[in-house]
This record gives structure tokens, sequence and C-alpha cells, in this order.
């Protein structure tokens, strides 16, 4: 009679084991498969969001560029140039979207994952969909900026006279807000200019030479580190900041030889595209951010009196976005991009940066 009992106990636990080893293959499988397709969508996410600031970065490297069709071109061939567990993702899984009055660029990524341990349960597949949006400011807070100062009007003739003020269109910025860049200097993208005279015949005034004296900068060695890496201090709008005397010649020629190659590695092909030690590209060692100047504001005009000495102060009126061919004679030389305004809102609303410390970010729109 015992023995009976004890063979129909051996059967109940094997039957109890069955069950528990389907729950437990179930429970790996959720395990294994979840972590799997979250491991997927972390790679789509990552590819969605390096092509949606692709696309949005073309409204700051190529202002008077075709859209929505080049941020639409960026935006994807970023994207196919990812792949989520090895497997390339197709251009059919790729949805670009241009908002162009906002500077706005949403992508969005389909893809298919296999499952491994659900195939017990008959679910052979995932589906996985991502969701980017970046924007490109059109209006700035601060930026990281090389040593020198653009002026507003560095396109007029002559170059920093207030004759350019009364002619609006002979600026790079507006100086009422909202301060955005003007139609007049948008046919100005692709210009080349002298960033920073050698020359003393090119000085603005005796012992002015463009250079800005940044924060936390003290004497020649710190200038030429500011131009060959990216300074520690920022600059920000609206704000006022003291002129760099002294012409500096050794310490410009070491820093810009520094930061581009001597000869420079990287060359202007034209606005957006620069050809690199890697072949041609949108980004580039080359591509520096300058504030812009408020030459038309006090005491330099009217008048055009741009006193010597160190006692002068420069308002920031907005950015340069510039490609820095390098030394062409004796003088520095650039192209001219783009130009940001200074905005109202605080650094705090307008964060995220590009390469060029412009306010280029990922954003979360309702």
């Amino acid at each position: 009679m015992k023995r009976e009992i004890h063979k129909k106990e051996e059967g109940f636990v094997l039957v109890v084991v069955a069950v528990l080893l389907v729950v437990l293959i179930a429970f790996v499988a959720l395990g294994v498969d979840v972590g799997v397709l979250y491991s997927a969508r972390t790679s789509a996410q990552e590819a969605a969001d390096a092509a949606a600031l692709a696309g949005a970065f073309t409204f700051i490297s190529n202002p008077n560029a075709a859209q929505p069709a080049t941020a639409t071109t960026h935006a994807t061939q970023v994207a196919v140039n990812n792949s989520i567990f090895g497997q390339a993702i197709a251009a059919g899984q790729v949805n670009v979207t241009v908002d162009i009055a906002n500077k706005r660029v949403t992508v969005d990524i389909a893809n298919t994952q296999n499952t491994y341990f659900a195939r017990v349960f008959g679910t052979l597949t995932a589906d996985i969909g991502v969701h980017a949006v970046a924007e490109a400011s059109t209006e700035a807070v601060q930026g990281i900026v090389k040593p020198w100062f653009v002026p507003n009007s560095v396109f007029a003739s002559p170059k920093a006279d207030c004759t350019a003020c009364n002619a609006p269109q002979q600026l790079l910025i507006t100086t009422t807000e909202p301060h955005v860049m003007t139609d007049w200097a948008k046919t100005k993208v692709g210009k080349s200019f002298t960033v920073k005279p050698q020359s003393p015949n090119g000085a603005i005034a005796p012992g002015q030479f463009y250079a800005i004296d940044l924060p936390d900068s003290h004497g020649g060695n710190d200038y030429r580190t500011n131009i060959a890496t990216n300074s520690n201090a920022t600059v920000r709008c609206a704000q006022n900041y003291s002129v760099l005397t002294g012409n500096k010649v050794g310490p410009t020629k070491q820093g810009v030889d520094d930061l581009l190659g001597k000869p420079p590695t990287d060359t202007w092909v034209g606005p957006g595209q620069y050809q690199t030690p890697s072949g041609l590209s949108d980004v580039s060692k080359a591509l520096v951010l300058a504030p812009i100047w408020d030459s038309c504001a006090a005491p330099f005009c009217p008048g055009n009196n741009f006193p010597s000495g160190t006692n002068v102060n420069l308002k920031v009126l907005g950015f340069a976005v510039l490609f820095l061919d390098g030394l062409q004679g004796s003088d520095v030389k650039a192209h001219f991009i783009t130009a940001t305004g200074c905005g109202e809102a605080d650094a705090d609303e307008i964060t995220g940066s590009s390469v060029l410390s412009l306010p280029l970010r990922l954003v979360r729109v309702p």
C-alpha cells in the first residue's frame, strides 16, 4: 500500500517539474529576448539621434542649402551608415521629416529583430520603433570661441565703419530684436575675409588687431593655446569683453599651425564641404566659432571711434561660424559660413552644443 502511494507521489512530482520547466523556459525567453531587444532598441536610438543631429547640422554648415532635401539626405545617410547587431539599417526603415521654419529634423527608424527563446511560443520576430528630434536653434546664448572678434559690419566697405549701421543690409546680424542673420549676410556665405591681420596696416586702431581677451586668459601662451585648442572660457551673449592689444604675430602663427597643421590638412571645397585626410566631409577641425562684435554700439558709433589702449570693451551680439583657412600671406584668412544672433532665453533654456558650440541639440517635443 505504501509503495503504491510513493509511486503516485513520484508521478505528481514529475508533472510539477514539467510544468515548472515550461514556466522557467518562459522566464528565460522573457529575460533573454527582452534584454536583446532592449539592446537593439538602444542601438537604433543612437542611430536615430545621430541622424537627426546630422540633418539639423545642415542648417548651420550651409544656411543656403536646398531644404528639406539637404537635411533629409544627410540624416538618411547617417542612419544607414549605422547598424543594429551587425545588420545595416536599410533606407526603407528610415523616415525623415524636416521643419524648415524651426530648423528641426525628426527621424523615425522602424526595425524588425529575430527572437530566440520566444520562438518556442511562436513569436519569431519583434518590431522596434525609435524616434529622435534635433534642431539648430535660431538663437545663441554662449559659445566656446577663438580669440578674435568679427565686426558685425565685416563685409561692409570699409570694414567696421559706422556707415554700415545706416544700411542694415550690410550687417551680419540685425541690431534690433530678434537678432537674426540678415538676408544680405546669406549672400556672403562662402566669402573669404581677413580674421586677424598681421601687418600694422590692417589694425583697426593702434595696437588693435581684432583680438579678444578671453576670460582666464593671460598672455601670449594662453592666446596661442586658445587658437590651437578649445578655450575653457565661455563667451556669453550680450556681455562685454575686453580687447587684447598687441599684434602677437608669433603666437598667432603658432596657434594656427597647431590647429590646422602645416600645411593645413583640411581645405575648403564649399559651404558644408571640406576636404579632410578621411575624404570629403561636412565637419572639420578648421570649423571655428568667433564672437560678433556690435560695431554699431557706442562709443564706436557714430564717428568710427575705435579707442586705442586696453580699456576697450566689446559687446557680443552673436556668433559667426568660420572655416579657418590659415595664414595667407601675412594674414589669418577664413571663409564665412553662418551667423547666429543672441537670444533672450537664459542659458539653462537653450542647452546642448555641436562641434561648434552652437545650440545644436536633441529635443523632446509633445
